[in-house]
């Protein structure tokens, strides 16, 4: 256990930082791993963080994140993807602490889809990583052009994924937002990368899914975005604040000053399946910053 002096020392390291966390999907207790694994959680796991984020850090609601805290480290937690898995056991999880968070949602993408990287991963670590760049630079991270070129190069794909690994439906969303403190976001129509998309299609996927979650979920959509895949371009940001966005958010990164980065090019510390208590303490204390 590190001494007082030392908490006091790494914690100067982050004052007047932030730190936005990236969950995925959560394992139900008693469920295999499935899908792509390293982005699942357990939920025993998930349930430490939430233990040690309640104790240890000022957990604020995203769209509060730049705001003045309590003196502890100020955090922000957020899932990308609408897993089921993070729409129900995870928001239950976050209840039972009165811990804010905000998922990130697909609208196109909901109700049972199997996104292709896991339906692709076959319940390994990782998806192959030539696989993984074709899919996202040459076909642009969109689902339908993905399963046809895995068909056409009699690449094994599988649907057969447990419920927790599929995307939420709409009305277990509509449940896990009737917690206080748990709101939804934009993470495009369709899950494409949008920086290899033109404009119009842009425009299209980051103004039809903030309009979908408007219309469905009111006050409880916020107006911010996570990129798919965490990939963005300068292009991209300027199309997401035209489309009155408050902020965009990356995959990667660490801690940072809200006003030495852009309001459309946000850090995130993704959080995967090997990151432990002791781990997440280190980065949520200063030791580590990234």
């Amino acid at each position: 256990m590190s001494s007082p002096a030392v908490g006091r020392m790494t914690q100067r390291r982050v004052r007047g930082k932030r730190l936005i966390l990236a969950y995925h999907g959560i394992i139900p207790e008693g469920e295999a791993p499935a899908g792509e694994t390293a982005v699942f959680v357990a939920q025993r796991d998930f349930a430490m963080h939430l233990d040690l984020l309640a104790a240890e850090a000022d957990v604020a609601p995203l769209d509060r994140i730049d705001e003045h805290g309590d003196g502890r480290p100020r955090v922000a937690i957020t899932f990308d993807d609408a897993y089921s898995g993070a729409v129900n056991e995870g928001v239950r999880e976050l209840a039972k602490r009165a811990l804010p968070a905000t998922i990130f949602v697909a609208p196109g993408r909901l109700n049972g889809h199997v996104f292709w990287w896991d339906a692709l991963s076959h319940g390994s670590e990782a998806l192959e990583e030539t696989v993984r760049h074709h899919a996202l630079h040459e076909l642009a991270g969109a689902d339908e052009r993905v399963r046809a070129w895995a068909a056409s190069e009699a690449l094994p794909v599988s649907d057969a994924l447990p419920a927790y690994a599929r995307a939420a439906t709409h009305a277990e969303l509509a449940a896990a937002l009737a917690f206080p403190g748990i709101t939804v976001g934009s993470h495009t129509w369709s899950h494409r990368n949008l920086a290899t998309l033109g404009v119009s299609d842009v425009v299209a996927e980051v103004r039809d899914s903030r309009e979908w979650l408007h219309a469905e979920f009111g006050d409880k959509a916020l107006d911010w975005l996570a990129y798919p895949y965490g990939l963005d371009s300068s292009e991209v940001h300027s199309a997401v604040a035209e489309a009155s966005y408050a902020g965009a958010l990356r995959i990667g990164g660490g801690w940072h000053r809200p006003n030495d980065v852009s309001p459309f090019a946000r850090p995130r510390f993704s959080i995967g399946s090997r990151l432990s208590v002791a781990g997440l303490r280190a980065r949520l204390n200063g030791a580590r910053l990234a």
